[in-house]
């Protein structure tokens, strides 16, 4: 199955056998993030999508890892919040449209789009952090 990024003209794609093994056909989000014990969420459209160069199982991603996570949004599961780096806003006419660049978590962003959601459970850190 393949899935838009909220705020990037580019796709991503999740093997259909991986999605159905997941639980996923049929899916309906309880909420507008994936259930967690963060206490923040911030809007996906605001978080750069991180791009894997590796070649893992599929896409750049590890089958186990995004077949349990998506497993975990079925069953309402508790999951870890996602790492996120605050990026600096540039005052500058580059027109930067993310505030966000994910540090930890790469499954979990792009299984939160997959699902719907449209936000993700996160911590944060700034540059000098």
């Amino acid at each position: 199955m393949r899935f838009a990024f909220p705020r990037f003209p580019a796709e991503f794609e999740i093997a259909d056998d991986w999605w159905i093994e997941a639980g996923m056909p049929g899916f309906t989000r309880q909420g507008s993030a994936y259930r967690s014990p963060a206490t923040d969420v911030f809007a996906l459209d605001d978080i750069e999508p991180p791009f894997r160069t590796r070649p893992l199982d599929r896409g750049g991603f590890v089958r186990d890892r995004l077949v349990s996570i998506l497993k975990g949004f079925v069953a309402d599961a508790e999951i870890p919040p996602v790492d996120l780096l605050i990026l600096p806003q540039l005052a500058d006419i580059s027109g930067q449209p993310f505030k966000y660049r994910v540090l930890g978590g790469v499954h979990r962003f792009y299984a939160s789009i997959a699902a719907g959601f449209e936000f993700l459970p996160s911590t944060t850190r700034g540059i000098c952090s």
